[in-house]
C-alpha cells in the first residue's frame, strides 16, 4: 500500500501462491477501513479479474491510518487475506 494524496492510497499485491487457492482465482476482494476507530466498518472492492493487480483507493480521510486487506476469491470461496496499515499524506504533502 501506498499513499498517493492526502485523500488517497494505491493498493497493490501479488498472485497468492497456488497451494494457498482451492480452484482458479476469479478476482480479488480489497477490504479498507479507517483503523481508528477500529469499530468502523469494513468497505468492500470486488475486483473481478484475476490479472489486475493493482487499485487506487480514493475519497479517504487526510493523514489518516487505514486498514487494509487484500484476498483472492475463486468458485469455490476465499482465500486467506493479508493486511498492512496505512497513513494517507497531510495536506498539500505527496
Amino acid at each position: 500500500m501506498t499513499p498517493l494524496t492526502s485523500t488517497s492510497v494505491r493498493a497493490s499485491w501479488q498472485l497468492p501462491p497456488a497451494n494457498l487457492m482451492y480452484g482458479i482465482i476469479l478476482g480479488f476482494k480489497l477490504l479498507h477501513r479507517n483503523k481508528s476507530p477500529a469499530s468502523d466498518p469494513l468497505t468492500v472492492i470486488t475486483i473481478r479479474s484475476n490479472s489486475t493487480l493493482t487499485r487506487e483507493v480514493t475519497g479517504l480521510g487526510k493523514y489518516t491510518e487505514y486498514e487494509f486487506q487484500v484476498l483472492a476469491f475463486s468458485s469455490i470461496g476465499n482465500g486467506p487475506g493479508s493486511v498492512q496499515v496505512v497513513t494517507t499524506n497531510e495536506g498539500g504533502k505527496l
